[in-house]
């Protein structure tokens, strides 16, 4: 073996080191493309939105698509305001999405730009259009185990039995004396009597 075939172990992770130092790392592309058909609709990759609110020009559509999310595509409308020189992103469901939280229905946009948003902030409201909403994150029911100790409802049918119609017998019981303690009389009155014993 020559030197030039023996490298030392620094030498190689040397080596290695800058293989990887030197590759570009493919990032993760994040958000989406917004395109602007016309100057209240648009596309957010493939889906359609309408700009229903634009209140003191908070939409932008190149950082919405920067921002956006798959998470978002579960809602009909998404909300957009700033602060900071942020903009963050809200969905929100239809007024009569029953399935819905109260609290994440478009109705309740002015309690969230009064509780969460900056005073006076600019915001925005698009409102999905067509197609159907994507349940992204929605959880499957699942279906309930059986457990293996548990017996079938069939099994467990069973005759009743006669003797667990009849009254317990209570030994050393006292048969009761009359009880009542009010009667009524001719005139409409009532009378305490005293109890026997």
């Amino acid at each position: 073996m020559t030197t030039k075939e023996k490298k030392t172990v620094t030498e190689e992770v040397t080596e290695a080191l800058e293989e990887i130092v030197e590759a570009p790392a493919e990032e993760k592309k994040k958000g989406e493309l917004v395109t602007r058909v016309d100057e209240t609709n648009l596309l957010i990759g493939e889906r359609q939105y309408r700009i229903a609110v634009d209140y003191r020009e908070g939409f932008d559509a190149e950082r919405l698509g920067e921002r956006f999310s798959e998470v978002l595509t579960r809602y009909d409308y998404i909300v957009g305001d700033w602060g900071y020189d942020q903009l963050r992103l809200k969905g929100f469901f239809r007024a009569d999405d029953r399935k819905s939280n109260p609290e994440q229905r478009i109705d309740t946009l002015e309690d969230y730009l009064y509780e969460y948003c900056n005073f006076g902030c600019a915001y925005f409201v698009i409102e999905r259009v067509g197609g159907k909403r994507q349940n992204s994150n929605r959880k499957k029911r699942k279906k309930p185990r059986r457990n293996p100790n548990q017996a079938h409802i069939e099994e467990k049918k069973v005759p009743v039995k006669e003797t667990a119609k009849k009254k317990p017998v209570i030994k050393n019981r006292k048969p009761k004396k009359e009880t009542t303690m009010k009667t009524k009389e001719d005139d409409g009155r009532f009378v305490i009597r005293q109890r026997e014993e």
